[in-house]
């Protein structure tokens, strides 16, 4: 699997919040992604959406939130409250990302991260995904 990437405006929110004193996003959110597409530099909450091809077609009515536990070691996860979605068609994942909106296709807020499968997965109807999710921060 490839690594978690993260755009500038989700680099951004982490220096704001963690140095600046800026406002902290209360939750966060699981999108995910159908399109061919390799996250880039300028990814925003606002382009992600269109430039990715978000997947709607599943039974939650919103995002599923990111329930993380308390990081440790430079790194947290959702490990014991893994994400899900119950799909109502059939769709190939490629992507998600970590999103402050949870509004389905929403193209407000901030994107936190993105990543890329390293290779997709096609479900069907019925089918229930689940996406764990690790974030860790490292020196290069």
């Amino acid at each position: 699997m490839s690594s978690l990437f993260f755009p500038a405006e989700g680099r951004d929110y982490l220096l704001d919040v963690g140095v600046h004193g800026g406002v902290q996003v209360g939750k966060w959110f699981i999108a995910l992604y159908e399109g061919d597409y390799e996250p880039k530099e300028d990814d925003t909450a606002a382009n992600i959406s269109v430039r990715a091809t978000e997947i709607t077609a599943y039974s939650e009515g919103t995002r599923p939130e990111f329930v993380e536990l308390a990081p440790a070691g430079g790194a947290t996860s959702n490990q014991g409250n893994v994400a899900q979605f119950t799909m109502t068609a059939t769709k190939t994942v490629r992507m998600f990302a970590l999103l402050s909106s949870g509004g389905k296709g929403a193209s407000v807020g901030k994107l936190l991260a993105l990543q890329r499968l390293a290779s997709p997965r096609t479900y069907g109807a019925g089918d229930v995904i689940k996406v764990p999710v690790s974030l860790t921060l490292s020196n290069p």
